[in-house]
């Protein structure tokens, strides 16, 4: 009896060792805060923080980012979301659009909430920190919405999950 206790115990620690050899992958979650506010809602990192939010009657400009890019620095990451009327003559919106379409960057589209985003990604250099501004905008419900999410000096790949929590959640 005692034999077969110590090969159970055997069998058990080397199963407890396998198992933290193991990586799981595709299980990405970052922990997450919510923003619901004028009609728009996602969820964004829990590590980032409310920089500033302007909600008038019918806009919002809404500005988040980890700590580094909160204190202004050149690093970290960073998301500005603005909620205009469709039918508005002069927004940021329309001026952050007119900005982004002299860069020369990766055009592609992007489902959000249902509808078509276009996604324009390019890559700057800021006093010789690599910045990667991904601009994103559509419309819904007549209202234009640009999404800018910036990293400045990080790996990208690794920040990429951070925009996606937002874009995925985000509801109009």
């Amino acid at each position: 009896m005692k034999k077969y206790f110590l090969f159970v115990i055997a069998i058990v620690g080397l199963v407890v060792m396998a198992s933290g050899c193991i990586s799981q992958t595709g299980n990405n979650s970052t922990a997450t805060k919510t923003y619901s506010a004028n009609g728009m809602s996602f969820n964004y990192p829990d590590s980032w923080s409310l920089i500033n939010q302007t909600i008038h009657t019918n806009s919002t400009v809404v500005a988040l980012g980890d700590s580094s890019f909160m204190n202004k620095t050149l690093n970290g990451n960073g998301v500005i979301i603005i909620k205009t009327p469709k039918n508005s003559s002069s927004t940021p919106n329309t001026n952050l659009k007119s900005q982004i379409a002299k860069l020369n960057g990766t055009k592609t589209t992007q489902t959000i909430d249902g509808v078509k985003a276009n996604v324009t990604t390019f890559t700057t250099k800021i006093s010789n920190e690599t910045v990667l501004i991904k601009s994103i905008s559509f419309t819904k419900d007549n209202y234009n919405y640009q999404i800018q999410f910036a990293t400045i000096s990080t790996d990208v790949k690794s920040q990429e999950q951070m925009l996606n929590t937002i874009i995925n959640s985000f509801k109009a």
